[in-house]
């Protein structure tokens, strides 16, 4: 149970902070290209936002903790490469996806057939464009790629939305928090980053999870009269 405590405490600010001050950007690209590909709970929106807070924040040496070109030009990638991946899973084994068990890891789910239900819905509402939409749903943006790849859509199609997808998503939840620490120090001035960087941090995070739930509402199931999307 302690190794279960330890892998929840990881989605939390402090988790995520420790992760990136402990790992750095091999890190932040891992859990990017894993939450993309085949592992749904990561916590990818969060630690994204976090690190634009981090690239906004000046250092003891006055550079910033992290630097916001490295991670705008090296995390899209992971982001492609992650999807392309969970692409050539859904290849792979196709419709026999649909007759799998759910499987948990120490108790934390990891593939549920919800999930796969979830995001075909998703793609009955959006169409092809659920790659590039779903980026912005727990979830779903991790089976989004692997539906696509079921459902046998053309590389040719898939490849293009998965670059605008990845870089669009990225690009945002960067800038979100990048912006973030401007906008407290315009609101409270003489706002000291540096030390209050752990409730910055929270802020930022909260503000992520605060898109959770019209996510959702995104991905809500489409309604039944209306046709399926074409690939």
């Amino acid at each position: 149970m302690e190794i279960v405590h330890k892998l929840l405490w990881l989605l939390k600010p402090e988790g995520i902070q420790w992760l990136i001050h402990t790992g750095g950007l091999p890190a932040i690209c891992l859990v990017i290209f894993a939450e993309t590909g085949f592992f749904a709970l990561l916590p990818g929106d969060s630690l994204l936002v976090l690190c634009g807070i981090l690239a906004a924040t000046t250092g003891a040496d006055g550079r910033p903790l992290l630097s916001l070109t490295l991670l705008m030009s090296v995390v899209p990638v992971c982001a492609i490469v992650g999807d392309q991946v969970g692409y050539w899973i859904g290849t792979w084994f196709g419709r026999a996806l649909y007759s799998w068990k759910d499987v948990s890891f120490l108790g934390i789910p990891v593939f549920k057939q919800v999930y796969l239900r979830k995001t075909e819905d998703f793609y009955g509402r959006w169409g092809t464009f659920f790659i590039v939409a779903g980026r912005w749903v727990p979830i779903v943006r991790t089976f989004a790629p692997i539906v696509a790849g079921v459902i046998k859509m053309p590389l040719r199609t898939f490849l293009p939305y998965n670059v605008l997808g990845a870089l669009s998503w990225v690009w945002s939840m960067l800038l979100a928090g990048f912006m973030l620490p401007p906008v407290l120090q315009r609101i409270w001035p003489g706002f000291d980053l540096a030390a209050n960087l752990r409730g910055a941090a929270l802020l930022g995070v909260a503000a992520a999870l605060a898109w959770r739930p019209r996510a959702r509402l995104i991905a809500a199931p489409p309604n039944p009269a209306a046709g399926r999307g074409q690939a």
